[in-house]
């Protein structure tokens, strides 16, 4: 093993969870199952949506603003919906 591979750290994927309030982001592709994913795309939380965090909640929560809407979002899908990179402002 040479001393890149010890040194070597996977890429973190940021997630709506990781937005801080006001800041804006274009989703990626989603980690969920495809039930979910198609009850998000209907409320118009799909990939290539630019969103912005509006509000953060209890317990990890948050409320995203998409095309106009707000949408609430528990702890769990927030931290399943990854952030394209470079796309956060």
């Amino acid at each position: 093993m040479t001393l890149s591979e010890l040194w070597y750290l996977p890429a973190v994927t940021r997630t709506v969870r990781d937005l801080a309030v006001g800041e804006s982001a274009v989703l990626a592709e989603p980690q969920l199952a495809a039930d979910l994913r198609m009850r998000l795309a209907e409320m118009g939380v799909r990939p290539g949506e630019q969103v912005r965090l509006s509000q953060r909640g209890v317990g990890g929560a948050r409320i995203i603003s998409v095309r106009g809407s707000r949408v609430a979002l528990d702890a769990s899908t927030a931290g399943n919906l990854p952030i394209a990179d470079g796309s956060s402002a």
